[in-house]
């Protein structure tokens, strides 16, 4: 079976138009490593697993005249969560958050790597995204590149989505 190419990706912002976004990094998971030092034992120290954690997600595409993402950091920065695409404040009689399998689709934030027929071959839904950074195109007069932006979304995990 032939390796899935990087620059076939779809991603679902909920209903924020996503469409010419041409990097996506931070799909990472990390497990910590807590260390301990047995008495007597003075050749190595025992290695345990410790805290997961995850790095944020940055997306960057070719600016548009759509200001949704900008608007969407905005929200979050004053303090208004009743975006669309805002982290759920939903939470159980325990008082644990609602798995994001459950999450409203219009909340819904994902990865996916597609295929050369339009097929969806791995996806990822992120768990209780929301925008911690935007950035904006830097300006150059001697340059010709295309202007850019990107937003950089805090979660609190991946979830593999089953075809």
């Amino acid at each position: 079976m032939d390796p899935f190419v990087g620059y076939l990706f779809r991603l679902t912002l909920g209903n924020i138009e996503i469409a010419g976004f041409s990097e996506c990094s931070g799909l990472e998971l990390e497990t910590g490593v807590f260390e301990y030092q047995e008495g007597g034992l003075n050749t190595h120290k025992l290695k345990f697993p410790d805290l997961a954690g995850v790095k944020n997600l940055v997306l960057k595409r070719g600016i548009t005249d759509s200001h949704e993402l900008f608007d969407w950091y905005m929200n979050v920065a004053q303090g208004l969560f009743d975006h669309d695409n805002q982290r759920p404040a939903a939470s159980n009689a325990a008082g644990h958050s609602t798995e994001a399998s459950t999450q409203d689709s219009s909340r819904r934030i994902s990865v996916a790597i597609i295929d050369n027929l339009g097929q969806v071959q791995k996806e990822w839904l992120i768990r209780r995204a929301f925008p911690v950074k935007w950035t904006g195109p830097e300006f150059s007069a001697s340059a010709s590149n295309v202007a850019f932006e990107s937003i950089e979304l805090a979660h609190e995990g991946l979830v593999k989505v089953t075809p």
